[in-house]
C-alpha cells in the first residue's frame, strides 16, 4: 500500500513537470518579436535555441517539489484531531509550501494550513470544518510558494493529490 502512495505522489510531480513543459511551449509558439521579450516570454531563432532551452529547462526546474503525505486520514469525529495524517515539505524542496484540502465532491474546502517549511511535517491536525461521521474523498491541492519582498508569499505552482477522510462518529 505505502508503495501506492509514492507512485501517486511521483506521478503528480511528474504530471507537473509536464504541464509546466506545456505551458512554457505554448508560450514559445504564441508570442513573437518584442511584445513576447517586453513581457517576458521566449522568442526563439537559430541563434538563440540553447540559450532558450537552457531557461525553460531551469524554469522547470524551479517549479518542481516534492511532498509527503499519506491519503488517508482518520478522525475520531468531526472536531478532533487526527493522529495518523502525514503531510509535510520534502527536506529535497528550496521552498515552502501549503495546502489545502477540498472535497471532491463539493470542492468545499475542508482544510487549510499555513506556509510550511522546507523539511517540516504538520503536527496532529483538526479539520477546519466539523464534519459529519462517514467516508469522504478529497483532493489535497499542495502550493509551491514563492516568498515576495514584503514577507508574503504567494502561490508559484501547484499539485493535488486524492486523499480519503474518514470521520469515525
Amino acid at each position: 500500500m505505502e508503495k501506492k502512495k509514492k507512485l501517486a505522489v511521483i506521478i503528480g510531480i511528474v504530471l507537473l513537470i509536464l504541464v509546466g513543459a506545456a505551458a512554457i511551449f505554448a508560450l514559445i509558439h504564441t508570442k513573437k518579436g518584442t511584445d513576447a521579450e517586453e513581457a517576458g516570454g521566449y522568442v526563439m531563432g537559430e541563434e538563440n535555441y540553447q540559450q532558450i532551452m537552457d531557461q525553460m529547462e531551469s524554469d522547470v526546474r524551479e517549479g518542481y517539489f516534492e511532498t509527503y503525505m499519506n491519503t488517508e486520514w482518520t478522525f475520531a469525529d468531526g472536531t478532533a484531531m487526527t493522529e495518523d495524517a502525514v503531510l509535510g515539505n520534502s527536506p529535497n524542496n528550496a521552498k515552502p509550501i501549503r495546502c489545502e484540502v477540498l472535497l471532491a465532491d463539493t470542492e468545499e474546502t475542508v482544510f487549510t494550513t499555513g506556509v510550511i517549511p522546507v523539511g517540516a511535517q504538520l503536527p496532529a491536525f483538526k479539520l477546519d470544518t466539523d464534519l459529519d461521521a462517514g467516508t469522504y474523498d478529497a483532493i489535497c491541492m499542495v502550493y509551491l510558494l514563492d516568498e515576495m519582498s514584503d514577507g508574503t508569499y504567494k502561490d508559484y505552482s501547484s499539485a493535488g493529490f486524492n486523499v480519503r477522510l474518514i470521520v469515525e462518529n
